[in-house]
C-alpha cells in the first residue's frame, strides 16, 4: 500500500482508520503484508493451503501453537471465533449426539476428560483452505454449488498430575464464505446450493501467496523457506522461523474470520481407550448447533463408530453412494432421505469387517480417495478416515500415496486421523504427524483450482 503524496494531516488519519476498519492493513509485526497489486503471485503449492502444525512434544512447545482460546475475530472484535456458547454445544453434541427417542444403534459415547471440556485445552493441529466443499469436480458443483471454506482442525493437549498428554481427540471447525444461496434442486431440501464468496476469499488467497514469498526471502526467523514438495509438517512450523509464522498465521484467520461464518463442526473423540466415534454438526436457524444424521446412514443417527474389539469394527455399517451418478440426495435432514436401495456404493467396513482380495481393497480405497466421486454426502466419515492406514498396514500391494511425505504417513491401522496429530495408545510415545492420501488429493484439488481460477484473478 502507498500513500499520495498530497495526504497529509486529518485527511491521512481518517484514509488510515478506514483502511484498518476494512481490515486491509495489517500490524507490521504480525508478519502479514499485502501483495504489491502491479507483481503477479506465483502459483501455490500443497504446503500453502494445507498447513499442518508439528505434534507438541512438551509444554515449551505450545508456545508455537495457536490456542483456540486465543483466536479472536476481526480487528476490533471483542468476540472470540470459537465463542463460549458454540464451545458448549460442541462439547455437548460430542457426548450426546443421538436425538432423543432415537433407537441405540450400537455406537458408544464420546467421553472427554473434564481438562478437555475447557476451551483453554484446544490447539489449532492443522489449517486447511478449501475453495469449493464439498467437492470442485464440474459435477460436484452442479449438485450442490461451491462453497470456499476455512478449516481449524483442533486437538487438545493437557499438561496435568498424568503429565503432558496429546489426547486422541479432534475437531473441524468450518468458516464459509458464502453468499445468498441458490434454491435447492429438486428433492434436496433444506441443502440450497452454495454461492461463493469469491471477492472475500480471493482476498485470502492473496495473503496466503505473500506469507509463502515472505517465506522464502527470510522475514520469519531470517532464514529462506520452500513450501514447495510434497505435504508434510509445514516447513515454516519448525526452526528458527516457527514462532514469527505462528503469529503470522495467527494474524491472517484474524483477519479474515469472524464467529458468524462458522456455521459447521465436526468431532473425532473416544471412549478410551478406543472406539473411534464420530460426530457432524450444523448450525440450523432456531434449533442452533445440532448433530447432524449421518448422509450414508439410515436418515436418524448421527454417530458412526470404529472399534477394534467385538464382532463388528465398523458401527453402523454404511450404505454408501459414491459409485453413482453425483446427486444432492443423501440421508441427512432430508424427508425422506435417499432410499437405500438407491444407493450405490463403497466404503472401507467392507474389508474391516470381511474377507475380500487385496483387488478389491486397492478398488474401495482408490474410489474414497478420489474427491471427484467421494465427498461428505456420500461416502461415510470411517471410511474416509481409514483409507490409507487400513492398507498400508496390511501392506496391499500397488497402494501408494502419491503428494505425502513417507514421515507423515501413518503407522499403524487404528490411527484415524487425515490431517493432524495421532497418539498411540497401542504402541504409546509422542503423538504421530499424520497425512493421508486423501488429504493429499483434495489438497492437489484444491490447488490445481485456486492457481488457475482465483489466483491473480
Amino acid at each position: 500500500m502507498t500513500a499520495r503524496g498530497e495526504m497529509c494531516g486529518s485527511s491521512f488519519r481518517r484514509r488510515l482508520a478506514r483502511l484498518f476498519a476494512a481490515g486491509v492493513v495489517f500490524v507490521t509485526a504480525l508478519g502479514v503484508g499485502a501483495a504489491p497489486a502491479q507483481t503477479a503471485a506465483k502459483p501455490l503449492s500443497p504446503n500453502d493451503v494445507s498447513i499442518l502444525f508439528p505434534s507438541p512434544q512438551s509444554s515449551a512447545d505450545l508456545a508455537n501453537l495457536i490456542a483456540a482460546s486465543d483466536l479472536a475475530g476481526r480487528i476490533g472484535a471483542p468476540q472470540r471465533l470459537f465463542s463460549d456458547a458454540d464451545f458448549a454445544r460442541f462439547i455437548a453434541n460430542a457426548e450426546h449426539p443421538e436425538h432423543p427417542g432415537v433407537p441405540d444403534s450400537g455406537v458408544r459415547h464420546i467421553q472427554l476428560p473434564d481438562a478437555v471440556k475447557k476451551i483453554d485445552a484446544w490447539f489449532v493441529a492443522g489449517i486447511r483452505i478449501d475453495p469449493g466443499a464439498p467437492g470442485l469436480s464440474p459435477d460436484v458443483i452442479a449438485q450442490f454449488g461451491r462453497q470456499p471454506q476455512i478449516r481449524l482442525i483442533i486437538q487438545p493437549v493437557t499438561n496435568g498430575p498424568d503429565g503432558f498428554k496429546v489426547h486422541d481427540t479432534a475437531g473441524h471447525l468450518i468458516f464459509n464464505f458464502s453468499l445468498d444461496p441458490d434454491p435447492p434442486l429438486d428433492g434436496c431440501a433444506p441443502f440450497s446450493r452454495f454461492k461463493p464468496d469469491d471477492e472475500a476469499f480471493k482476498a485470502i488467497i492473496r495473503d496466503i501467496a505473500t506469507l509463502r514469498d515472505q517465506l522464502a526471502a527470510g522475514h520469519f526467523g531470517n532464514v529462506k523457506i520452500s513450501t514447495a514438495g510434497d505435504l508434510n509438517v509445514h516447513p515454516g512450523l519448525v526452526g528458527a522461523s516457527a514462532k514469527a509464522f505462528r503469529d503470522a498465521l495467527k494474524a491472517l484467520l484474524e483477519k479474515h474470520l469472524s464467529p458468524q461464518r462458522l456455521n459447521t463442526m465436526a468431532v473425532m473423540g473416544i471412549s478410551p481407550p478406543e472406539p473411534w466415534i464420530f460426530v457432524s454438526m450444523l448450525r440450523v436457524p432456531q434449533a442452533g448447533l445440532i448433530p447432524v444424521p449421518g448422509p450414508t446412514l439410515d436418515g436418524v443417527h448421527a454417530a458412526q463408530m470404529f472399534s477394534i474389539i467385538g464382532g463388528k469394527h465398523v458401527i453402523p455399517q454404511p450404505i454408501t453412494n459414491n459409485q453413482s451418478p453425483i446427486t444432492c440426495r443423501h440421508a441427512a435432514l432430508q424427508n425422506p432421505p435417499l432410499a437405500v436401495a438407491d444407493r450405490k456404493g463403497v466404503s472401507t467396513s467392507e474389508f474391516i469387517d470381511g474377507n475380500v482380495p487385496n483387488s478389491r481393497i486397492l478398488e474401495i480405497v482408490n474410489i474414497i480417495a478420489d474427491p471427484k466421486k467421494s465427498h461428505f454426502f456420500n461416502t461415510d466419515c470411517v471410511s474416509c478416515h481409514t483409507e490409507t492406514a487400513q492398507p498400508l498396514v496390511r501392506k496391499v500391494p500397488n497402494f501408494a500415496v502419491p503428494g505425502v511425505d513417507r514421515a507423515v504417513l501413518p503407522k499403524e491401522n487404528w490411527n484415524v486421523r487425515n490431517f493432524g496429530w495421532f497418539p498411540s495408545f497401542l504402541q504409546g510415545g509422542p503423538a504421530a504427524a499424520t497425512i493421508t492420501r486423501r488429504a493429499a488429493a483434495e489438497t492437489a484439488d484444491v490447488v490445481a483450482f485456486i492457481n488457475s481460477q482465483l489466483l491473480n484473478k
